[in-house]
């Protein structure tokens, strides 16, 4: 694969669930503790409980996405609404607290990533970076805390898409980015792990796509990304190729 050269862009923009962090998987066991933590949840199996909770995540977020319903609404109905199908019936009480639970548990399972930090300082450095988030307002800015990325992204280089009421795919969030950053789409690299909400999204305005695309999927549609690559750090080598790596600290995580 050919080196990605920094001198061709002014700005790297990054998603951030399952990009800069492995989001699907603090989502799954934010779920199970949660199931763990509640005696009226006990009984359920987890694996169908986290499917049907994932399914009605989906079925509601167009609603939140269009303001239909605000974050706590979307919150308690998604929890609802699954408790519903296995014909469990709580309360306004219950359903905030097992709600709290949840959004508790799951910013719990968030950590540094001590490699990840570690390429991200160093490529902050060299060129402008930011992330642009399908997100909440709620908990993006936590959730960047507790990766420890906050030098590295503050909040001015922090695009959410319920703060400026777009959502990727859509146009409106590409383009509020490049306005944000000054710069140029075909000078603009989005790297991100969803093929449709980043690669199709950032490609309809002209920006250079990274795909991370970690199960080898084929491209469903007819946009191509100009790099495809497993993981985040497979872009260390390719931008900065076998360059000895700069110590942090006395960790060495994963």
């Amino acid at each position: 694969m050919k080196p990605l050269l920094l001198q061709n862009y002014d700005v790297f923009l990054f998603d951030l669930d399952d990009t800069l962090f492995d989001h699907s998987g603090a989502y799954k066991r934010g779920v199970d503790e949660t199931l763990q933590n509640f005696p009226i949840l006990a009984e359920i199996n987890q694996t169908e409980f986290f499917h049907t909770f994932t399914k009605h995540n989906h079925l509601l977020w167009s609603k939140f996405a269009l303001k239909e319903i605000n974050f706590e609404e979307f919150s308690i109905m998604r929890l609802n609404n699954t408790l519903m199908d296995f014909n469990i019936t709580a309360d306004s009480e219950l359903l905030h607290q097992m709600v709290k639970g949840f959004q508790t548990s799951y910013l719990q399972q968030i950590s540094p990533q001590h490699k990840t930090i570690q390429f991200l300082s160093r490529l902050s450095r060299e060129i402008q970076v930011g992330i642009v988030t399908n997100g909440t307002v709620f908990n993006v800015y936590d959730k960047i805390e507790r990766l420890a990325l906050t030098n590295i992204f503050p909040e001015s280089s922090v695009i959410v898409s319920e703060r400026i009421g777009i959502f990727k795919p859509h146009k409106g969030i590409f383009q509020h980015s490049l306005d944000l950053f000054k710069v140029e789409a075909s000078r603009t690299l989005f790297i991100g792990d969803n093929y449709f909400t980043d690669i199709s999204g950032a490609n309809s305005v002209g920006m250079e796509t990274l795909w991370i695309n970690r199960h080898d999927y084929v491209a469903p549609g007819e946009v191509q990304p100009d790099i495809t690559v497993k993981g985040l750090l497979d872009m260390e080598g390719l931008i900065f190729g076998n360059e000895k790596r700069e110590p942090y600290g006395q960790t060495t995580g994963n």
